[in-house]
C-alpha cells in the first residue's frame, strides 16, 4: 500500500459505494465510511470489481446429469469425483480459489486417485498473486489467521534493496516476509 500511495493511489478502506454519477470529466462516488460518514470524491475512471464466477452455463453438464450447487459450481468430493462416477472436476468450476495454481495441483491430484494412488492437495501452500506494479504475492496463513488461532510464530523479512535481481531490473522497492513457526521454523 505504501508503495502504491507514492504512485498517487488513494485508499479508502472500510468504505462502502453508495452510488455512482457519471459527469462529464469522469464520475463521483459517493460513499460512507463504517461510521456511516458520507465521503464523496471525483475520479476519471471507475473500475468495478466483485468477484469472479465459475463459467459452466455451456457445458451442458445438466443433460449429463452433473450435479451443481447454488453457484453453478460443479459438486465434487474430497478426491474431486462429481455426483458421476466417472466425471471428475477441478479448478475454477469447483469450489474454492479461482487460482491457476489451484487447479494444477488438483488436476495432479486427479490424475493420481484415477491411477489408483493418493492424490491429494495441500491448500495451506497454493500461491495466491495479483499482477500489478508492485506485484503483490501470497501463501500460506496470514498474521491475522495465525493469532487468531493462537499460533506462536517469528517474522522474517527481507528488502529487495540487497536483491540483485531486483536491483538488476530496476525493482527494488519492495519485500518478502515470512511467517515461521516460533519452535520449529517451520513456515507458516
Amino acid at each position: 500500500m505504501k508503495i502504491l500511495k507514492k504512485q498517487g493511489i488513494n485508499f479508502h478502506m472500510q468504505t462502502k459505494v453508495e452510488a455512482i454519477k457519471k459527469s462529464a470529466n469522469g464520475a463521483t462516488v459517493l460513499t460512507s465510511d463504517k461510521n456511516e460518514k458520507k465521503v464523496n470524491f471525483d475520479c476519471d475512471v471507475v473500475l468495478i470489481s466483485v468477484g469472479r464466477k465459475p463459467n459452466t452455463n455451456n457445458l451442458k453438464l445438466e443433460a449429463i446429469g452433473v450435479e451443481l450447487d447454488e453457484k453453478k459450481r460443479i459438486k465434487t468430493d474430497k478426491n474431486f469425483q462429481t455426483n458421476l462416477g466417472n466425471v471428475y472436476a477441478i479448478g475454477d468450476v469447483i469450489k474454492g480459489p479461482m487460482l491457476a495454481h489451484k487447479a494444477e495441483e488438483e488436476g495432479i491430484a486427479v490424475a493420481e486417485n484415477i491411477a489408483g494412488q493418493s492424490g491429494h492437495v495441500n491448500y495451506d501452500i497454493i500461491p495466491g498473486v495479483v499482477y500489478t506494479t508492485p506485484e503483490v504475492a501470497s501463501i500460506g496463513k496470514t498474521e491475522e489467521q495465525l493469532k487468531e488461532a493462537n499460533v506462536k510464530y517469528k517474522i522474517g523479512k527481507f528488502s529487495f534493496m540487497a536483491n540483485s535481481r531486483a536491483k538488476a531490473i530496476d525493482e527494488a522497492e519492495g519485500f518478502v516476509k515470512i511467517l515461521a513457526d516460533e519452535k520449529t521454523d517451520r513456515v507458516l
